[in-house]
C-alpha cells in the first residue's frame, strides 16, 4: 500500500479521503427505511492502515470481475450530518459534527473491469462497477446537537453505542455505498493512467 499516495500512476493518499455529500439512509415512500441520515463534507481515515490479504483475477482477459479482500483495523468517519426519523425505534433528530469509528472491518469487494482501447493503442481496464461486504467487530458513535441539547445527545449516543450492532445493520447498507464509491474512484484513477497490458499481465 501507499498511504501517501503515488501521484504517478493516480492514486491519493490514503490517509485522508473527503466527500462532499453521503447519503447513509434515507426515508422513501413505501421504503423499510425509518430514518434519513446525510453527511456533508465527510473525511473518511483509516485506509492507510489497511491490509489486503487476497486479490484474485488480476490477470487474463477483460471483461472480468477482480475480488480484493483485506481489513482495516479502524475506520474513522468526522463530518457534518443532518438525521431525522426514527433509530432503535426512538424519535430521532438533529445537525452538527459527528464522528463514527468501525472496528475491525473486514471487507470483501468484486470489481468489474471491461477493456477500453485508446488512441495510443494501448489497452485499459475500465472500473465498470465497484460491489462491497463489509462485516465489523465494533463501532462508536458521537452525533452531537441531537435534539439541539447536549444532555439529550449523551444519553441517545450511549444508547446507540450501547447497541451498536443494531445500529450497524441499520446503517450497513450506506456505510458500504460510500465504501463501493471511495474503492470505485481510488481504482479508477489507477487503471486511468496504468495501461493494463502494462499493470495486469506480466
Amino acid at each position: 500500500m501507499y498511504p501517501k499516495g503515488l501521484p504517478s500512476i493516480g492514486l491519493d493518499a490514503l490517509d485522508s479521503i473527503g466527500f462532499d455529500n453521503v447519503i447513509v439512509s434515507r426515508i422513501e415512500p413505501d421504503g423499510p427505511a425509518t430514518l434519513d441520515l446525510r453527511f456533508h463534507n465527510l473525511t473518511v481515515r483509516g485506509f492507510a492502515d489497511s491490509t489486503v490479504a487476497e486479490a484474485k483475477g488480476f490477470d487474463g482477459e477483460l471483461p472480468r470481475v477482480l475480488e480484493i479482500s483485506g481489513w482495516i483495523p479502524l475506520l474513522k468517519l468526522d463530518g457534518y450530518y443532518e438525521m431525522h426519523g426514527s433509530l432503535l425505534t426512538m424519535p430521532i433528530q438533529g445537525k452538527g459534527q459527528a464522528q463514527v469509528e468501525i472496528k475491525e472491518c473486514r471487507f470483501r469487494c468484486k470489481v468489474r473491469a471491461v477493456e477500453q482501447l485508446r488512441g495510443d493503442g494501448k489497452r485499459y481496464a475500465d472500473i465498470a462497477k465497484v460491489k462491497c461486504l463489509l462485516e465489523v467487530q465494533g463501532m462508536h458513535l458521537n452525533f452531537e446537537n441531537l435534539f439541539n441539547n447536549p444532555e439529550l445527545s449523551d444519553a441517545m449516543n450511549s444508547v446507540a453505542n450501547t447497541k451498536w450492532l443494531d445500529i450497524w445493520h441499520t446503517l450497513r447498507k450506506g456505510i458500504t455505498s460510500a465504501v463501493d464509491q471511495l474503492v470505485e474512484s481510488l481504482l479508477k484513477r489507477v487503471a486511468n493512467q496504468l495501461p493494463y497490458d502494462n499493470f495486469y499481465r506480466d
